[in-house]
């Protein structure tokens, strides 16, 4: 595998973070305006939906899609339901009761989850743990609990805190969990879809859980209101058609390198870093103490020394890994 495509592969997933986050500024503002969180889970695909129903038939691949969704529903179907809908659904109710920045920190942690579900997963080279990874995505870890210290010290209902972290470390296994299966299954199948066709796809396979959450938010606030519509909405284009997009589109450069990979999946770390400028900007969140730039720094830290070991080691595979 070129160097310059894992290079590429790695600067995409930083991007992709980026447009993903804004989905959690989005669902933090809505929560600090009292939307309904369900409206907030709900909306995020529903409007994305027909957004790329358009994209996909523009560019004439919607053909492509239904036939493999003909061929494999039912992986559509329960992935859709939980890498998209599932997964979703939780960080939108967690940021109803702690702020944005610090349930991405807990959701970030799906860099591990990444790791630690591939024995789960394949049955090739790709199930067996590098120690590097591993190591690595530790670290990436502690600097996200590090970050939260100085945050924690201040917060007085402990129980709620505890509840969004632990709704969010679910959520984190559940995102890498959905697109992992269904890239495999469309890999066995020999069935080749781009990113977008697989976003949509995944969208459409979440239907039942979206629905349902749409109808629990009107049943309990009645209609979105104009703001969380036009937040929502703005949410679709960046976090659902560009950073799912992007998102994708890294994975599949590199989803036959195991280390690779993994390193794209760490990169969405630095949603944690783009959620709180958005914070800051739009709710005047202050910037962490010492302890959240000792997190940062260990980020940036074990992010560099990711990339370097993907780039060095680009024709390595999972098994010469000591």
């Amino acid at each position: 595998m070129p160097k310059v495509k894992v290079i590429k592969a790695i600067v995409l997933g930083v991007l992709s973070s980026m447009f993903l986050s804004s989905g959690i500024i989005v669902n933090s503002l809505n929560a600090f305006h009292g939307g309904s969180w369900a409206w907030t889970a709900s909306l995020r695909y529903l409007l994305l939906l027909p957004v790329l129903v358009v994209l996909v038939m523009v560019r004439g691949k919607m053909g492509k899609l239904i036939n493999a969704f003909k061929e494999i529903p039912l992986t559509f179907l329960i992935w859709g339901n939980i890498g998209f809908g599932g997964y979703y659904a939780l960080l939108s109710y967690a940021i109803r009761i702690a702020p944005g920045w610090l349930v991405t920190a807990g959701f970030m942690t799906t860099v591990l989850a990444g790791i630690l579900i591939a024995p789960f997963i394949y049955d090739d080279h790709r199930k067996v743990i590098s120690k590097k990874a591993l190591l690595l995505s530790s670290f990436l870890v502690i600097s996200l609990i590090t970050m939260q210290f100085d945050h924690l010290s201040k917060l007085q209902n402990l129980s709620e805190l505890a509840l969004s972290i632990g709704m969010a470390l679910i959520a984190a296994f559940l995102w890498p969990l959905g697109n992992r299966k269904l890239m495999l299954r469309l890999e066995k199948k020999e069935l080749q879809l781009d990113p977008m066709q697989r976003v949509l796809g995944m969208t459409i396979g979440g239907l039942p859980i979206l629905i349902g959450l749409a109808v629990y938010g009107f049943y309990t606030s009645g209609a979105p209101s104009p703001l969380q519509l036009q937040s929502s909405f703005i949410a679709v284009l960046l976090s659902g058609v560009l950073g799912s997009t992007l998102f994708f589109k890294a994975l599949q450069m590199v989803s036959k390198n195991q280390f690779a990979l993994l390193t794209v999946e760490a990169t969405q770390v630095t949603g944690v870093l783009f959620t709180l400028f958005g914070e800051m900007i739009f709710k005047g969140t202050p910037w962490p103490g010492f302890y959240g730039n000792l997190g940062f720094a260990i980020m940036a830290l074990s992010l560099c020394c990711y990339a370097w070991l993907s780039i060095r080691k680009v024709n390595l595979t999972v098994l010469e890994l000591p």
